[in-house]
């Protein structure tokens, strides 16, 4: 469940709560043009920095083509530049190996070397650092191509149906390696020498079924799934090298009960760091592996009374020339940074405090300098700061009220960021690393925006029942609202640990000159809670073996202050969200059926047991460990208090959180001959980007128009197709 938050969540805001846009039209006959008002322009894009002192950004000119411009970052300087100098640029950044018709090739400028050329099928091709091999996958065995003769390696042998070569296990790719990997599980070394890879055996892994209606017979796909509390695969981890040769296998024993996170290479190869957790995922230990002979000593050792995340890919950053490393963690109960040398030994926190590092952005070795993103001056924005190794000289090197998006030049002596707030339409600037503004570069405000003219939108912070939180809630008001009305809410969610709905940025931007004011008639609500990422671990731990009851109990906190201070009509309560968002919208429709009234929830999970093991245990424990834990956090335990309106949608195919999980809430409401309604989606799986999409995005417009808005859904307006016009 790694990925599917913010995208598929964002959709079901947009659509299933009833979000509609009135745009601004450009109608044009022989007699008359109206043209749209210009409410927002689109800001410089950047294109790349040329060196320390130089970028490139592409400027749009209304009613003209774009420009690119140069801009020297130490006075702001600007020169037009050759388009064609950058798409050559472009062209470069785009070379590699890619798939063709099953086949891999090597792209180097307009041209595509075809490398192999088989009845079989290859996949994730990855080119060697050096680029003299490309390493790739065929039938669940890792394979490498030498470039330049074209000389095949099969470098294993046992690939099968159970046996996984290079290949991610579905558990492994969706919740630890991560969707982006695409399921390759192999990483070269920096020098090219030697190949890491997991040998997967899931011979012991449950098989799913998932049963579909197409054709004549039906289809069915049997899915390697452990539930929580099943087998997990058996893990080996292997060094090989691209030219073949006999594997060395690390010094693990494949058959205990572990989880292997995505392993490091030494900058100078010399051996492969592998970060091994236990089943309970609250002890990470981080070994280094000999290449000769897969012996291992230990370099880091963690333990947590909660858990641990594992799916974290940035938390080794090795400095040069192997002079030691910098650790995140939120052992603390705050993501900071740690430095440690080469041995595992912590030689100092760079960083202490209640905020939450993000990201770091640049590390200035020569001067122990590092530049790093977090929360440190308010829970829902982002700043740029910079520390010494030594853990002094902390400083902002952003400015204002702002929430940041930041990208720093090759040696981090000049930024630019977008910067904007509730209140800020977004801007871009030039900043050195000092926190001087060089220069603005761009406004995305138009010149007909006025913001009279737009809603109120605000973020507040409503302290939680328990007295121990400040939980934000970003609020957006009708336009035009009466005194003495009361007025439905929309609420967005996710909900997950270690996720967030609410920032303090700009939101109404539309590049093609619209907006999003069509709101008279509803609140629009995002909330977090706890254990969302801006209270750190400090926070996620109260969701430990409980899911759903602290994130519940916070909106709860949160729907209370909206009914006492704004005029929210406590009868219409509208809440949605997909995936841990459907779970936590039926969550509200059942155990907090006495604040939330109306939902939307898909791919929802109803029973964690139902779940996969390494997300669901991470935070539940096992089943026989915490069968309380799972029975409170079921929606089917409380399925007898629904009383509000609840539509469920699910993707037949999916194999994410299966359609199972809605059948067993269907079963169950029946069973207690509750109200509710259904839409199935066949051949689709957990992401609905299909053609189905306006279907289901329609669906949960009209719900929210015929139960929350009580009125009539408005009908597309049909193109004339002789005109092209309404």
């Amino acid at each position: 469940m790694r990925y599917i938050n913010y995208t598929v969540a964002t959709i079901l805001l947009m659509t299933c709560l009833g979000l509609s846009s009135v745009k601004a039209q450009h109608i044009e006959s022989k007699s008359t043009s109206i043209e749209k008002p210009i409410v927002t322009v689109k800001l410089p894009s950047i294109i790349e920095w040329t060196d320390s002192y130089h970028l490139i950004v592409q400027k749009e000119n209304l009613g003209f083509a774009s420009k690119n411009i140069l801009i020297d970052a130490r006075n702001g300087a600007e020169k037009e530049i050759l388009t064609q100098n950058v798409a050559s640029r472009k062209q470069k950044s785009e070379e590699g190996v890619v798939i063709i018709k099953n086949d891999i090739y090597l792209k180097t400028g307009k041209d595509a070397k075809q490398l192999t050329k088989t009845e079989g099928t290859e996949s994730n091709p990855k080119l060697s650092p050096d680029g003299k091999y490309v390493a790739f996958i065929r039938d669940h065995n890792l394979l490498s191509i030498e470039v330049a003769t074209g000389k095949v390696y099969q470098l294993t042998t046992d690939g099968s149906d159970v046996i996984l070569n290079g290949v991610a296990s579905w558990v492994y790719m969706e919740e630890i390696l991560g969707r982006e990997t695409k399921g390759a599980a192999f990483w070269w070394s920096p020098d090219s020498k030697s190949i890491a890879f997991f040998r997967t055996d899931e011979s012991k892994v449950p098989l799913f079924t998932i049963a579909e209606s197409k054709g004549i017979h039906g289809t069915i796909t049997m899915q390697r799934y452990p539930k929580a509390g099943d087998p997990n695969p058996e893990i080996k981890v292997g060094i090989v090298s691209p030219s073949g040769g006999a594997v060395i296998w690390a010094d693990f024993n494949s058959k205990d009960d572990q989880y292997f996170g995505t392993p490091y290479w030494r900058p100078d190869s010399k051996s492969l760091w592998v970060q091994w957790m236990n089943r309970g995922q609250d002890n990470l230990k981080i070994y280094e592996v000999s290449l000769m002979n897969g012996s291992k000593r230990e370099i880091y050792n963690e333990v947590q009374k909660t858990w641990i995340s594992l799916d974290e890919s940035d938390r080794i950053t090795f400095l040069k020339n192997s002079n030691g490393f910098i650790l995140l963690s939120d052992k603390s109960g705050w993501r900071q940074m740690y430095l440690h040398d080469m041995n595992g030994k912590m030689i100092n926190p760079i960083t202490n405090g209640k905020f939450v590092v993000s990201e770091i952005k640049y590390i200035d070795e020569k001067n122990q300098i590092i530049y790093f993103m977090c929360n440190n001056d308010n829970k829902v924005r982002s700043d740029l700061y910079r520390v010494n190794f030594n853990g002094k000289g902390l400083k902002r090197l952003t400015f204002g009220p702002y929430t940041h998006e930041v990208a720093l030049s090759p040696d981090a002596s000049f930024f630019t960021t977008k910067y904007s707030n509730t209140g800020t339409p977004t801007q871009l600037a030039l900043v050195d690393k000092k926190g001087k503004l060089i220069k603005v570069l761009g406004d995305s405000k138009g010149s007909d925006l006025k913001m009279e003219n737009l809603p109120k939108s605000e973020v507040v912070f409503v302290k939680s029942e328990d007295g121990k939180f400040d939980i934000p809630m970003r609020i957006t008001y009708p336009m035009n609202m009466k005194a003495g009305k009361s007025y439905p809410v929309s609420i967005a969610n996710y909900g997950g640990p270690n996720s967030t709905n609410v920032r303090d940025n700009w939101v109404y931007s539309n590049y093609n000159g619209n907006l999003d004011v069509d709101r008279e008639d509803r609140i629009l609500v995002y909330m977090d809670h706890r254990g969302s990422t801006e209270f750190g671990k400090e926070g996620q731990n109260y969701l430990h073996r409980n899911l759903g009851y602290w994130e519940l109990t916070d909106w709860i906190s949160c729907v209370k202050w909206l009914i006492a201070n704004t005029p929210a009509d406590p009868k219409k309560i509208y809440i949605g969200g997909y995936s841990y968002g459907g779970y936590m919208t039926c969550y509200a429709l059942t155990r907090g059926a006495e604040y939330f009234t109306h939902g939307v929830a898909g791919g929802s999970v109803v029973d964690w047991r139902l779940y996969d093991t390494h997300y669901t245990e991470r935070y539940m424990d096992s089943p026989t460990e915490n069968p309380e834990g799972y029975k409170n956090s079921s929606v089917l335990t409380w399925a007898d208090k629904l009383k509000g309106k609840l539509l469920l949608q699910a993707g037949m195919s999916d194999d994410n959180v299966h359609v199972q999980n809605t059948f067993q809430l269907v079963d169950k409401l029946q069973l207690l001959n509750k109200d509710f309604e259904m839409a199935l989606y066949p051949e689709n799986k957990h992401s609905l980007f299909s053609p189905k999409l306006n279907s289901f995005n329609e669906r949960g417009k009209r719900f929210f128009y015929r139960y929350v808005l009580e009125k009539s859904f408005p009908e597309p307006v049909k193109e004339n197709l002789k005109t092209g016009q309404p």
